[in-house]
């Protein structure tokens, strides 16, 4: 997904502005994003003064691309709207992070990844196995981040932070075409008299009318003795099979 050249501060938000509208303009901005309009999403948040991702977005990355952990740690600690299992795995991976490039440079930081499993990673309510895994690691050096791909790393580093993190955090690739979509086909689902063979067009709300029903009867079929069941039109549609309680089946030249 293409990314912003850059954020607008959250302060710059013009008030008056209602969360929902907020979130709108973040929708538009992210669509137009990635579908290649950069100078349109640029000229977006500049004028509406919502910022496609919030301070705390590009805070958290700068500092993960540095590796200032500690830092880290204090924005998510800072987030609202998550939960305190979400914040355990947040702060796992930064010192996971961290603890595996401790490991890959060798002895002269084995004391190091020591020190951030005891004291950072140990205490954190997570699955124990993970822990225990890590300890594993300082013997094998299992998983440990050679310093030429430390840049790789963070950025996956920071791409799952993004996942555990709260919704408002960040827009998830194709919101609006999602919400969209699922609109369209919601107001099919609910169209009791649906006959339409066309594409249903986003400009209008989907609407059948009665009279596209066929409701005229043209003619009265009377062989059978009991309740019919089940008729199909053949293919062609020179044909009508029905069949009945009756225990039989008729096929009609139509």
């Amino acid at each position: 997904m293409d990314q912003p050249e850059s954020s607008l501060p959250h302060a710059a938000v013009q008030k008056g502005q209602t969360p929902r509208r907020e979130e709108l303009v973040r929708l538009i901005a992210q669509s137009l994003y990635s579908l290649g309009y950069r100078k349109a999403a640029a000229t977006l948040e500049a004028e509406s003064g919502v910022p496609l991702y919030p301070p705390e977005h590009d805070r958290l990355l700068l500092d993960v691309m540095s590796g200032r952990w500690d830092a880290c740690a204090a924005t998510i600690d800072s987030l609202t709207g998550i939960t305190e299992r979400n914040r355990a795995v947040a702060e796992f991976l930064v010192w996971r992070g961290h603890f595996l490039e401790l490991l890959g440079t060798g002895d002269a930081g084995l004391r190091l990844a020591t020190e951030v499993l005891s004291r950072r990673i140990a205490p954190l309510a997570i699955d124990r196995r993970c822990v225990h895994w890590l300890a594993r690691a300082v013997v094998t050096s299992e998983g440990a981040v050679a310093p030429e791909a430390v840049a790789e790393c963070r950025i996956g580093l920071f791409l799952d932070l993004v996942e555990a993190l709260p919704p408002w955090f960040r827009v998830p690739s194709g919101r609006l075409e999602h919400l969209v979509e699922t609109a369209v086909i919601q107001q099919v689902a609910s169209c009791i008299y649906h006959n339409l063979p066309d594409e249903v067009t986003l400009f209008e709300d989907h609407k059948c009318h009665e009279e596209q029903i066929p409701s005229d009867c043209t003619q009265i079929l009377c062989a059978h003795k009991n309740e019919v069941w089940f008729v199909r039109f053949s293919n062609d549609g020179n044909y009508l099979a029905s069949s009945s309680s009756d225990c039989t089946a008729i096929i009609w030249k139509v």
